[in-house]
């Protein structure tokens, strides 16, 4: 069980629980601005990815105010409270990871590695959370100094595991914007690739922060950071929303040789070539195949069919990703050009 915190810690404690408090604030209120800006354009809330928002946001408020009260001495040690605190940090932990790998699926331009990206993470992620109610809940109820000991070390891998797999997510996210965005010509993305490589080291830095409290004299106040070190990075990812909402509706584009009249069309990855936006076909000399991939900012994939984006859709988000593959063939003299278009993934709802 934690020894009673001194001073020092509860001063620790204290200061911890009042930022995870204010950044409640904060990212609620940003939460609650997405929210009404997805019913206004849908009218329905039936949106994943707000679900998957306000779970994590209330997971965390939860989760600070019972470590809080747990740590303070109002809520005495035991199985209940313990199964209680392991099911709100696995909400957390699987709910923040899905919101960051549907980030990544955005800018994916294959609808089936998404899926199996997805849940392949949630799969592992769930291993982890079982691993924990077998071990963290044992170690806390000290049933054996083994379970104490196994738990010593298993917290710690887990911590890093997490901190691995978060930036994995962020460097394929970054990976992605150079490769299929930025190198293709869409230079209006250099801001988001910059501020999510900066980012990124303040959302690692959240589990660097909760494995070094782990080395605290009371084994339980790193518990209190869980909330904190979630809340910043569910911040960081509302962040993150706006800004990848506000890049795609810029109507300014670098290459205009590959775009129709929509000011919401983004082209990457471009070869030579002509590409007809009314009949979905690229002509190209060029004999190898050629991806081309659209990025569509609108309302709501239902709001237009695949290859129609009207003005009247122009008005947040993304909405969709098309990719254009493109197969040149000389034969006998003529050329014959084949085009698929896959719709890749719907909008966040931001």
């Amino acid at each position: 069980m934690a020894t009673t915190p001194n001073s020092r810690d509860m001063g620790i404690v204290s200061i911890c629980f009042g930022f995870s408090l204010g950044f409640c604030v904060l990212t609620g209120s940003k939460a609650t601005r997405q929210t009404l800006g997805v019913y206004r354009r849908t009218h329905s809330l039936c949106n994943l990815y707000i679900w998957m928002v306000w779970t994590e946001l209330i997971v965390n408020l939860a989760m600070s105010i019972l470590s809080w009260l747990f740590i303070r001495g109002d809520i005495p040690g035991s199985f209940a409270f313990f199964f209680i605190l392991v099911s709100l940090w696995v909400l957390q932990t699987q709910c923040l990871i899905q919101i960051i790998a549907n980030r990544v699926g955005l800018i994916m331009v294959n609808k089936r590695k998404v899926r199996t990206m997805k849940w392949t993470l949630f799969v592992i992620i769930s291993l982890i959370n079982i691993s924990v109610f077998c071990i963290w809940i044992p170690a806390r109820m000290e049933v054996s100094q083994t379970f104490v000991r196994v738990n010593n070390v298993w917290d710690r891998i887990e911590k890093v595991l997490y901190l691995i797999v978060d930036g994995g997510l962020n460097g394929l996210f970054l990976y992605l914007v150079r490769s299929k965005l930025i190198s293709g010509g869409l230079t209006k993305y250099k801001p988001l690739f910059n501020f999510n490589a900066f980012i990124v080291c303040v959302s690692l830095s959240m589990d660097i922060l909760i494995i070094c409290m782990m080395s605290l004299p009371d084994t339980f106040i790193y518990v209190q950071f869980h909330p904190l070190a979630y809340i910043v990075k569910l911040n960081i990812e509302l962040s993150m929303a706006d800004l990848i909402s506000k890049v795609v509706r810029r109507q300014d584009r670098v290459d205009n040789s590959y775009s129709n009249s929509n000011p919401t069309e983004l082209t990457s990855n471009p070869r030579h070539g002509h590409f007809n936006t009314r009949g979905g076909v690229f002509s190209s000399s060029n004999e190898q195949p050629t991806h081309v991939s659209h990025v569509y900012a609108g309302k709501t994939l239902s709001d237009s069919s695949e290859g129609d984006i009207s003005p009247q859709n122009r008005g947040a988000g993304i909405m969709k990703t098309i990719d254009t593959v493109v197969q040149s063939v000389e034969k006998d003299g003529s050329e014959s050009v084949s085009s698929s278009m896959r719709q890749l993934n719907e909008c966040r709802g931001v």
